[in-house]
């Protein structure tokens, strides 16, 4: 296959990782131990945000550390290889978002209508708070011996290699 279509096929994969999920799996750094969870998530400007209660350990822990690891995964249903599902990976800085801002209410906006009727209910809520999580780098992988490292920002594409693996 030429290296164009593949690179076209990544960048296909990839905008449907990123557009298509509803939820992300977080990887948080907790008081004592590393700890994995999930939330629905919106995309935006190259942004991810989650809207996430104070309640939940992973928002303790963002809190208290900014540095986010971020999964998203192909449905195993759909998986050709469950040892080689599609999947984008991204380290993020979180921050909080003020409720008082254009881009919270235009965040929040996003939120219902990908996420339904729920937010509604959730965002009357104190506890609940809104994270942008910026992508620094990341990695595609789209099966065996195809991956690529995904550069900042704007998601660029950069093939993985034996070569580009030793630099």
């Amino acid at each position: 296959m030429p290296e164009t279509q593949a690179g076209d096929q990544a960048v296909e994969q990839l905008n449907h990782l990123l557009h298509d999920s509803r939820t992300l799996q977080l990887a948080t750094q907790g008081e004592s131990s590393p700890e994995a969870s999930y939330s629905p998530f919106v995309l935006s400007d190259r942004q991810l945000y989650i809207f996430v209660s104070q309640l939940a350990s992973h928002t303790v822990n963002l809190m208290r550390s900014p540095a986010v690891g971020v999964m998203l995964i192909e449905d195993e249903a759909v998986s050709r290889n469950l040892f080689a599902r599609n999947r984008v990976s991204l380290q993020c800085q979180a921050s909080e978002v003020d409720r008082n801002t254009p881009e919270y209410d235009t965040v929040m906006e996003l939120y219902r209508e990908r996420h339904g009727p729920t937010v509604e209910l959730l965002s009357t809520l104190p506890d609940f708070i809104l994270f942008r999580l910026t992508p620094g780098q990341g990695r595609l992988v789209l099966g065996f011996g195809k991956a690529f490292s995904i550069l900042m920002p704007g998601f660029q594409l950069q093939p993985v290699t034996a070569d580009t693996l030793q630099r």
